[in-house]
């Protein structure tokens, strides 16, 4: 089994109200990554197909989302993400990626333990 496919059952695992939290971490760390395509100081990017790519993922996410809380998701869709964000041939976007939806595992995990997350 593929690491996203692992990955996908994980976020499949966890009931909504997590799904919704992991999600939204998930595009916050997104965007934290989407800063390494940045050159640092300058309005340039050093790695412009990487941002374009982050961008899909984070539109994805976005709309994965939404359906959970307009309550209209599908496994399926929910399952994608774990590919769209993992499932990468680029090795300097996969760590950015891997460190990504790891940030955003340990947050979940955290407020889950905490029992910090409303309703």
């Amino acid at each position: 089994m593929a690491e996203y496919e692992f990955q996908g059952e994980w976020l499949e695992s966890l009931p909504s109200k997590y799904q919704v939290l992991f999600l939204t971490a998930l595009s916050h760390s997104l965007t934290i990554a989407g800063r390494d395509s940045y050159i640092p100081e300058t309005e340039e990017l050093e790695h412009p197909t990487h941002l374009r790519r982050i961008n899909e993922i984070q539109h994805r996410v976005a709309a994965c989302t939404y359906e959970l809380l307009v309550n209209d998701s599908t496994e399926s869709f929910r399952r994608s993400i774990a590919q769209w964000v993992l499932d990468q041939s680029d090795q300097h976007l996969l760590g950015n990626m891997q460190w990504a939806w790891r940030r955003a595992q340990e947050r979940v995990l955290k407020a889950a333990a905490q029992g910090t997350v409303q309703h």
